[in-house]
């Protein structure tokens, strides 16, 4: 995985509206150092887009 994606998949972590699902700030140094392998995160925000 290049570092760019790791970056972004990891900030896609960060901003979870659901505090439970973001990782710890050790987790992210470990993703963003590749000690952790970093999971396909979820969707950060629901699809019901109102206009």
């Amino acid at each position: 995985m290049n570092k760019l994606q790791r970056f972004v998949m990891v900030a896609i972590w960060c901003i979870q509206e659901d505090l439970s699902l973001r990782p710890t700030m050790r987790k992210v140094i470990q993703m963003l150092d590749g000690v952790l392998e970093v999971p396909f995160p979820p969707c950060p925000w629901p699809f019901n887009i109102t206009s």
